[in-house]
């Protein structure tokens, strides 16, 4: 069975953009590519396309209205340490 924190895996990189192209350049170009992707048409049964961020944004925007959702294996660790240490949880 899964559990909580396994099979997950993350890559991160970084390149310094001025190595490749003036900065200003790459903006220009990146606001481009976003301007077009944002004028496409939606592919039928979908809202359009997304833009790198767009998910962090709308799961943001959620989590505001609605809380962070949390998986019951969580929760009972947050009741048990505040359960020791005194403090209320709800």
């Amino acid at each position: 069975p899964r559990r909580v924190g396994q099979g997950i895996g993350h890559f991160f990189g970084a390149m310094r953009i001025d190595a490749f192209i003036d900065p200003t350049e790459f903006k220009r170009q990146i606001d481009d590519w976003i301007r077009t992707f944002r004028a496409t048409r939606p592919a039928p049964g979908t809202t359009g396309p997304l833009i790198p961020g767009d998910p962090e944004r709308l799961a943001e925007a959620d989590r505001r209205t609605t809380g962070i959702p949390l998986v019951p294996a969580v929760i009972d660790d947050l009741r048990f340490v505040a359960q020791q240490t005194g403090v209320a949880f709800e």
